[in-house]
């Protein structure tokens, strides 16, 4: 406390003794009394005291006297021996401030509220959402970097990414170092402006934006995207905005499913607090211990056994909806914390999960495919039969119904208890060999393969893949920093270390080579690893996923990574400062930048595989611009630019032309390449100049 009782009436406090007025207070039981709070009766954090008999309150609210005191700490603490040596609660405002000192090497204390609010977005996005799900977020650092919006035509967003056709939009409103009840109230316009912000992406054409923002809104599909809008405040919420959210984002009136794909969450520092330490329960080193009950047949036992190897062994039978919502309460994230693709959107499946369990709760058990878990020990308890203890459990399949159902029990209570849900619980060994990794890779990739997940994380444990990082590692730093392949997805950061994304760089491979993903029906071909498969053309042979690549094959791979990085930068500036609706897309660019190489190659009789071998090298990334090799690179991205834009031109001539579908169609890329050959006939005197020079 700020002051104690002093002798003869007085208050003792920081500044000396002194007399303050008091107010009495009568409290009957012990009830929590705010504590060091201002004169609105707002505490400054969360009050540790409980009290009953008489209360005196100093006049500044600051202070208190009571006939009788409870220390709930002490309470606690006998009730809990071991109370000392649990983590202390995490406070969203107090991580956020380490995690910019700490992470980002900033002062905070020099920064501006609005430099704050878009360092506040990010880490939400990075220290919060992404642990849950690492799906919605890049993988490689530079690009982390460019999801943060920034000065002029932010549109109202400070980070935005699309990643596996989910849109994830924050804005952060920061205001601290005061008492919550001192802090500024929300302006309600800014929240309204927030809710418009899909009508301002859609309409990016005609708009002053951010380069972040339109390199996102050019990528969205407006037919199948989900979005995740999060508004995040650390100030006071305005009258009627917690009820603004509740009615949703302001819809488009030419997609009118809209509403069955997007989320909006409004949340203060209250929910940011609960937010932070969800996560952080997800924190699996410690073994939880999670008790769950079935329900009983008339006839038979809850649950059926099914196997038993000395690791291995399968429970099946039937919970309530009620059972699953009472653990979802209780454990939070941390339930998910092996499942590919936790939950995404408030989408119309959930909805429908949500209406079945409140409208038809018979059905439920035979409409619903039911849940997969995972568990290192499973027991059966000794005193109650419907009861089996597990330890860290984990729903891998199945996120969707408990979050719905935790939803539906919110609303009614007696509806989620007439459910019934199927279970399978599978035990795995609690000890991490190669075998049972595998087996846990397994479990989890084949229980999601009805979901619309990525297919690259299924790849992701490929020994190729684990292969190209070895050969990355082992390249020569550049500028101080070594390159870490990521082949898996992480929340952590590698702030030393230059990140390359598996998928960017599948795509990356691809598109260069064949052309955009998109030409091909989406990410999933780029991953397909059957027969014509794109990953079976990038890393198969006779049928098969290879274990390694070649030294030439890396090389070559390699060389094209760092050709197109260059070429990237390039494409980003001509993007912005063009507006040409040819040049919004990169993946298509990758390929015409391709395509010209190809054919100035093939022009001269020059092998180009073994050309931009060379380029694997990363040592010439540090020249400057006028380097050999980043001159050759930006003459094929002019002959690149060029090619696009005309092609473009003459397709849009077409009455029935669209705009969306000239990215998607293969007689777009023959077009493109149709025109580089008519740049080419201009060039040939000047061929030399398009070949990458020659390294011993």
């Amino acid at each position: 406390m700020r002051a104690s009782l002093a002798k003869g009436g007085f208050w003792r406090t920081r500044a000396g003794l002194e007399a303050r007025p008091t107010s009495i207070q009568e409290i009957g039981a012990v009830q929590r009394v705010a504590l060091l709070g201002d004169e609105a009766g707002v505490a400054d954090d969360a009050p540790q005291l409980f009290f009953a008999g008489v209360v005196m309150r100093a006049g500044g609210g600051d202070h208190v006297l009571c006939t009788a005191l409870v220390n709930l700490d002490l309470l606690a603490k006998r009730a809990n021996p071991h109370m000392d040596s649990e983590p202390r609660k995490a406070w969203f405002q107090d991580s956020l401030r380490e995690w910019v000192g700490t992470t980002l090497q900033e002062s905070f204390d020099s920064l501006k509220d609005v430099q704050r609010s878009k360092l506040m977005a990010r880490y939400f996005a990075e220290k919060i959402l992404g642990p849950r799900n690492p799906a919605l977020l890049p993988f490689a650092e530079e690009d982390l970097d460019a999801c943060v919006v920034d000065g002029k035509g932010d549109c109202g967003v400070d980070f935005i990414s699309r990643e596996n056709g989910v849109v994830l939009i924050i804005q952060g409103k920061y205001s601290g170092g005061k008492k919550l009840g001192k802090r500024p109230h929300e302006d309600p316009q800014d929240f309204e402006h927030f809710r418009t912000v899909l009508s301002r992406l859609k309409s990016f054409r005609e708009l002053e934006m951010a380069q972040p923002l339109r390199e996102v809104a050019v990528e969205i599909d407006w037919d199948t995207d989900k979005f995740q809008l999060y508004y995040i405040t650390l100030r006071q919420l305005a009258a009627n905005q917690e009820q603004a959210a509740a009615s949703g984002v302001a819809l488009i009136a030419d997609v009118p499913d809209l509403v069955d794909r997007i989320e909006l969450y409004l949340l203060d520092e209250n929910k940011l607090n609960l937010e932070l330490r969800d996560t952080l329960s997800m924190d699996q080193s410690e073994p939880k211990t999670f008790r769950l009950q079935f329900t009983e047949n008339e006839d038979s036992p809850p649950w059926v056994k099914i196997g038993g190897t000395s690791t291995r062994s399968c429970f099946v039978g039937r919970v309530s909806g009620a059972q699953l919502a009472a653990l979802f309460a209780e454990h939070k994230s941390r339930l998910f914390g092996l499942n590919i693709r936790n939950y995404i959107g408030d989408n119309a499946t959930n909805k429908t999960i949500r209406k079945t369990a409140l409208e038809s709760a018979d059905d439920f058990f035979f409409f619903n495919n039911g849940i997969s878990a995972l568990a290192t020990r499973i027991t059966p308890d000794a005193k109650d039969k419907r009861v089996l203890v597990c330890e860290r459990l984990s729903i891998i399949n199945g996120a969707q119904t408990v979050r719905s159902l935790h939803k539906a029990h919110s609303i009614s209570a007696s509806a989620a208890r007439d459910v019934q849900v199927l279970i399978r619980l599978t035990e795995f060994g609690a000890k991490k060999t190669i075998a049972e990794q595998e087996f846990l890779d397994n479990a989890t990739k084949y229980n999601n393969t009805q979901n619309a997940i990525k297919l690259s994380d299924f790849r992701s444990n490929d020994k190729v893949q684990f292969d190209l990082r070895k050969r990355f590692e082992a390249l020569p730093a550049v500028r101080g920093k070594r390159f870490l392949y990521k082949n898996k997805r992480s929340g952590e950061r590698e702030s030393d270390r230059i990140v390359i994304g598996m998928e960017e760089f599948v795509k990356t491979l691809y598109a260069f080579q064949f052309g955009p993903d998109d030409v091909y029906g989406g990410t999933g071909h780029v991953f397909d690893a059957t027969q014509g498969g794109g990953y079976a053309k990038l890393f198969g042979a006779a049928g098969e996923i290879l274990p390694f690549v070649s030294n030439d094959t890396f090389c070559l791979y390699a060389g094209i990574w760092f050709a197109c990085g260059e070429a990237k930068e390039a494409w980003r500036v001509r993007s912005r400062d063009s507006k040409e609706p040819a040049l919004e897309r990169r993946w298509m660019f990758y390929y015409a930048f391709g395509e010209s190489m190809r054919i100035a190659y093939r022009s001269q009789g020059v092998d180009l595989p073994t050309a931009l071998q060379t380029l694997s090298n990363p040592a010439w990334l540090k020249e400057d611009a006028d380097g050999p090799a980043k001159k050759v690179l930006t003459r094929h991205c002019r002959i690149a630019f060029k090619s696009m834009i005309d092609s473009y031109r003459e397709a849009s001539k077409d009455l029935a032309f669209k705009h969306r579908n000239w990215f998607r169609s293969p007689a777009t890329l023959s077009s493109i390449t149709e025109h580089i050959n008519g740049s080419w006939t201009l060039l040939a005197d000047h061929a030399v100049e398009y070949l990458l020079p020659v390294t011993k």
